[in-house]
C-alpha cells in the first residue's frame, strides 16, 4: 500500500473500505433487484462513503478489493486501491490492519454501504477514538453488527465482523483489558443490505430509491 493521503486532513489514521466485485454485490437483494440495479446500488453507496471519507479527518482511505469500476471510482476520489486475495472479510481486514500497524498507522474499518454516512459522522468516530489512539466501535441498529471500528496502531485487536459482532467486539475488548469508546453517530447506524433497509432510506429521504438505483447517481436530491 502506498502512503497517498486522502483529501481530508492528515491524521495518521487510515480507513480500510472492503468491496466486492459489483456483479457479486448485494446478493441478499437478488429477489427484489436485477443485477444491474444491484451493481448501481453498490457503486452509488460506495460513492457516498468515499465522499464522506475523503472529506473527513482521515489521513488515508484505502479501498480493499472490488473490480475495475470500484478501482476507478476510488482513484477518482483520491483514495488508494489494493486487490484482495479472497481470504474472507475478517482475514483480509486483519492483514490490512497488520500492515498499517507496522508502519505506525491506526486503522478504521469503514463499510462501503452506509447510505447516511457523512464526514461529520466519521470525524465523530475519530474524536471518540482520540484521533486513533483508543479503540472505538460504531454499532449497527440492525442485526447487532459493527458498522465502524477504529483500532490503534500496535493494538492486537482485530475485526470479527458478522451478526452480533458488536457484542463480540465489546466482549473481546473487555477480556483483553482494552479500553474502548462507542460512537453512535447516525451515519453508522444503517448499512444497506436488505429491502427493509432500502425502504427505511426511502422513508428518511423520499426519492432515495430511484437515485440510488440509477447508474451514475447517488442519494443526493
Amino acid at each position: 500500500m502506498s502512503q497517498v493521503e486522502a483529501a481530508g486532513t492528515a491524521s495518521k489514521l487510515a480507513a480500510v473500505v472492503p468491496m466486492k466485485p459489483l456483479h457479486e454485490s448485494k446478493s441478499r437483494l437478488s429477489d427484489e433487484l436485477s443485477e444491474p440495479e444491484r451493481a448501481a446500488l453498490s457503486l452509488n453507496l460506495f460513492r457516498i462513503v468515499l465522499a464522506a471519507a475523503t472529506a473527513s479527518k482521515l489521513g488515508r482511505v484505502i479501498v480493499l478489493g472490488g473490480d475495475n469500476d470500484v478501482r476507478l471510482l476510488a482513484e477518482g476520489f483520491g483514495a488508494e486501491w489494493t486487490a484482495d486475495v479472497n481470504r474472507g472479510l475478517n482475514a483480509e481486514l486483519g492483514v490490512a490492519f497488520d500492515e498499517l500497524s507496522t508502519t505506525g498507522w491506526a486503522s478504521m474499518y469503514l463499510p462501503g454501504d452506509l447510505p447516511l454516512i457523512t464526514a461529520t459522522d466519521i470525524d465523530a468516530a475519530i474524536d471518540a477514538s482520540r484521533n486513533g489512539t483508543l479503540l472505538a466501535m460504531c454499532p449497527a441498529t440492525r442485526d447487532g453488527g459493527t458498522n465502524g471500528l477504529i483500532v490503534p496502531s500496535r493494538s492486537p485487536f482485530r475485526p470479527e465482523l458478522g451478526e452480533d459482532s458488536f457484542a463480540r467486539h465489546k466482549k473481546a475488548a473487555l477480556s483483553a483489558g482494552l479500553p474502548f469508546a462507542t460512537c453512535d453517530a447516525l451515519g453508522f447506524s444503517l448499512d444497506l443490505d436488505t429491502i427493509d433497509d432500502l425502504l427505511a432510506c426511502e422513508r428518511i429521504e423520499p426519492g432515495f430509491r430511484m437515485r440510488i438505483l440509477t447508474p451514475g447517481g447517488d442519494a443526493t436530491p
